[in-house]
């Protein structure tokens, strides 16, 4: 018995290791295609939330140093009250549920 030559052996090697015969998946491609849009689209919005989310609590933070400093003012300190803050908790109170509602709206 003589031993298989070498193109015999990669004739062999190409025929056991080439994939099958068959046509492609077309509904899986495009299952996967929407996949990838939809993680796409997922990151775009994350994205977009977590910009707006920190560009609104700077602006709060803004605001709170500005009540902050308007409290501390003799000029307001009739409206201040004795605690210096008492003008300060309705507006945060507003404040907070404009920034609540705004990210509730963002989220549907």
């Amino acid at each position: 018995m003589t031993p298989p030559d070498e193109s015999e052996i990669e004739t062999m090697l190409a025929a056991m290791l080439a994939p099958p015969e068959r046509p492609g998946d077309r509904v899986f491609t495009a299952r996967v295609d929407r996949a990838i849009d939809v993680q796409a689209a997922l990151v775009r919005a994350e994205r977009r939330f977590w910009r707006s989310f920190a560009f609104e609590a700077l602006a709060i933070g803004a605001l709170l140093a500005a009540l902050w400093l308007l409290s501390s003012s003799s000029l307001l300190a009739p409206l201040a009250g004795s605690a210096q803050w008492g003008l300060a908790p309705p507006l945060l109170l507003i404040l907070a549920l404009w920034f609540v509602g705004t990210q509730r709206l963002r989220q549907t």
